[in-house]
């Protein structure tokens, strides 16, 4: 099938969704965070077992996402005798119709390692942090925070795909 747009409607012939515009900006824009500025999305500590995501703005498969406002995300539990890593994302979610920020909450180990990221036709997520939850915590310390904005592995900048070439 062919397929192209966009062009204005006669008597109804031309309907488009939220999915042909994601797909059109997809194929323009890369996923990742729009790096305004170095707080965009940053992740601190908050109080006890919370963790504070500033504000700022992503983009996931084709969709906006913007956090307005600081944000608190709670963090389990602490298992008494193993640390774990969890991680902070946005998760795409075609289904939900939505991103959000979330917390997976990782596995308690000797030697823990972070949950993995979802990445499918469904759900599409981006880390913007870890947190190492040490055995017994009753608080989160920055220093246990890792900042993951930057990795490309995981969430990385959002660049435009559009390159320019002369002859």
């Amino acid at each position: 099938m062919q397929k192209s747009g966009f062009f204005n409607s006669s008597s109804g012939d031309r309907i488009y969704d939220a999915t042909d515009f994601a797909t059109y900006f997809g194929d323009l824009v890369s996923n990742g965070i729009f790096h305004r500025n170095a707080d965009n999305l940053r992740v601190g500590v908050a109080v006890g077992m919370q963790v504070l995501v500033q504000p700022g703005t992503a983009w996931i498969n084709g969709y906006h996402y913007a956090n307005t406002t600081p944000l608190d995300l709670s963090i389990a539990t602490a298992d008494g005798v193993n640390p774990r890593i969890d991680r902070i994302i946005l998760r795409w979610s075609n289904t939900a119709r939505e991103i959000t920020l979330a917390v997976l909450t990782g596995s308690p180990a000797p030697t823990p390692s972070p949950p993995a990221l979802t990445r499918n036709n469904d759900i599409w997520e981006l880390g913007i942090a870890t947190v190492f939850v040490v055995r017994g915590a009753v608080a989160i310390e920055t220093i246990n925070i890792s900042d993951t904005r930057m990795s490309a592995a995981v969430c990385g900048l959002v660049n435009s795909l559009i390159t320019a070439v002369y002859e």
